[in-house]
């Protein structure tokens, strides 16, 4: 049954459904949706995303949901990469219940918000990412690089499962490298080695001499893989700590760009 479902959900969308959902993440009202491809009137939108609900195997139309899981799954071709942009603690945790189909009021709950504090975050998250609906919040997502199959999506991910509010997060730095964003956090309390994995070491060079200088990214080495075709790994903070996985080559002196940064708004 597992793999029926995957396969269900990975087959092609026919083509008024696949624009239907593209204008939906696109933030279309369903009456101009219906307009624009000659549907008569909404309720015939709605049945059909409720077609791509049942095609999907989600529980309900969840239209954030929807968008989310077609671009995960392959139904929809996710949008080009923009520059990242990097969200606050409840900003994010937004992001995410909404692309998992949950609601708004559980998630305010969880924090202990107000239903007004909650449409307020909702409000001013949907204005960071410059988006006009839920759903086009999470196609903006996938631009911005807040959520999607990209390295700096994971790296996102990855910091901000470490709590609740990471305290450094305000000192995270995007680094920019020909394969794509990477996003480094400075090391320190329970965190006192960090590193990236990066693929080669030309990247490697090219990430150290970014972050090199940085408050919570010193000292900084670069060390080996142990196979050819591996990953490089640039490591900053308690060397030893480091040392007992990956044998060093050596630390990076700082360079001298690391007065350069990169902003973090786009």
């Amino acid at each position: 049954m597992s793999a029926r479902v995957s396969a269900l959900s990975e087959a092609p969308l026919p083509l008024l459904e696949r624009q239907i959902l593209e204008l939906v993440a696109e933030g279309h009202e369903d009456p101009e949706i219906a307009s624009r491809l000659g549907l008569g009137t909404d309720r015939h939108v709605q049945y059909r995303l409720a077609r791509i609900a049942r095609r999907f195997r989600l529980n309900a139309v969840v239209r954030p949901q929807l968008v989310d899981h077609a671009y995960a799954h392959g139904a929809l071709a996710a949008p080009a990469a923009l520059h990242p942009l990097l969200l606050d603690a409840n900003a994010y945790g937004l992001v995410r219940t909404l692309a998992a189909g949950r609601p708004v009021n559980a998630y305010a709950r969880l924090l202990g918000l107000k239903p007004y504090q909650a449409q307020y975050l909702l409000k001013k998250t949907r204005a960071r990412l410059d988006a006009t609906s839920r759903a086009s919040i999470i196609r903006r997502a996938w631009q911005r690089q807040v959520l999607g199959r990209t390295q700096f999506a994971a790296d996102l991910a990855s910091l901000h499962d470490e709590g609740p509010q990471p305290p450094e997060a305000g000192h995270w730095v995007i680094v920019p490298l020909l394969s794509g964003y990477r996003l480094a956090a400075p090391a320190g309390g329970p965190q006192p080695t960090r590193h990236l994995d990066v693929p080669d070491q030309e990247a490697a060079d090219a990430a150290s001499r970014f972050i090199s200088g940085r408050l919570g990214f010193a000292p900084l080495w670069i060390t080996q893989p142990a196979n050819p075709g591996d990953p490089v790994r640039v490591s900053w903070g308690r060397p030893r700590s480091a040392l007992r996985s990956w044998p060093s080559v050596g630390p990076v002196r700082p360079s001298r760009d690391a007065d350069l940064h990169l902003t973090q708004r786009a």
